[in-house]
């Protein structure tokens, strides 16, 4: 198989992942945007658990921590 033909499986994650190093968020969204996406989450409290999973380096998880009551795990 040529070059030409590799599948995604076969590029070098390295560079993939000095690519999103440089980068303020691994995703989509904003500050602003997961606050409003909390807003819509009725009855959260000190005793509720909110699970952030799989969510790059976690620039959502900083603001969820300090715009949401209870734990985040």
């Amino acid at each position: 198989m040529n070059d030409e033909y590799k599948s995604i499986h076969e590029f070098d994650v390295e560079l993939i992942c000095q690519y999103f190093a440089s980068l303020k968020r691994q995703g989509p969204g904003s500050p602003e945007i997961t606050i409003k996406a909390l807003s819509f989450i009725d009855n959260l409290n000190d005793k509720s658990l909110v699970a952030d999973i799989g969510c790059g380096s976690g620039g959502q998880t900083m603001i969820l921590a300090q715009h949401a009551p209870g734990n985040i795990n």
